[in-house]
């Protein structure tokens, strides 16, 4: 409800970048709550709204904090 809280959460470990990236995409291709990002993954700031509009990121700031360095690329 907009409200920061600190929690603990586990995190995955890989063992390289390739199979991070491949679970990323495994992740966000198979799940009905990233089906709208994932449609718009041609646009790299439409992108990153959509998935903070579904939930993604904790910092309310995602997309904003995102498309700012893809601003710069």
């Amino acid at each position: 409800d907009g409200v920061a809280q600190k929690r603990v959460e586990k995190f995955r470990a890989y063992g390289s970048y390739a199979d991070a990236f491949a679970d990323y995409a495994r992740m966000l291709s198979s799940s009905p709550r990233y089906r709208d990002a994932a449609a718009s993954a041609t646009d790299a700031k439409a992108f990153a709204e959509s998935l903070q509009k579904a939930g993604y990121a904790t910092d309310p700031n995602y997309a904003q904090k995102l498309g700012s360095v893809i601003a710069k690329v």
